[in-house]
């Protein structure tokens, strides 16, 4: 199992709304400011994911929550992702190539495959799906804090 942190933005009668940060391996690296790679995963990278979550758990905005998602849940949705449309390219580059047209036309049919496939990988990896694979594992205590006053 994958785990992560949330926090509960909203709750719901049939569940919960909530949030994790994004983290960034670039962030760990001493060199992040002068890398090109880290100053593209900092522009690209969403810092915050908001999603719904079914559970039976009453819980509070703000309580912080252990959630988990599979190995196999992630590995296919990683191939449904990827591997989808990479093989609707692959399949219509080479059958409008067998078909012998344009060199223009293959690219066009091929790129436009590439598309549809993002497409129904996004259709089969909508909330629907997302809300089935995610599991709420554990409500986190809060932690205590203490003031300490000092005094002169």
């Amino acid at each position: 199992m994958i785990e992560e942190i949330a926090t509960v933005m909203k709750s719901q009668t049939d569940g919960v709304w909530l949030k994790t940060q994004s983290v960034s391996s670039c962030n760990a690296c001493q060199a992040n400011n002068d890398c090109g790679t880290g100053v593209v995963a900092k522009a690209l990278t969403p810092r915050e994911n908001l999603f719904f979550v079914k559970s039976p758990l009453q819980l509070l905005e703000g309580q912080k929550v252990k959630i988990a998602v599979s190995e196999q849940h992630l590995l296919s949705a990683a191939a449904l992702l990827y591997l989808l449309p990479l093989f609707c390219l692959i399949a219509v580059a080479a059958l409008l190539s067998r078909l012998q047209l344009a060199e223009s036309a293959i690219v066009l049919g091929s790129l436009t495959a590439l598309l549809a496939g993002f497409g129904v990988a996004r259709f089969f990896s909508g909330p629907a799906a997302q809300q089935e694979q995610i599991e709420i594992l554990a409500v986190l205590p809060e932690l205590a804090v203490q003031h300490i006053r000092i005094t002169d």
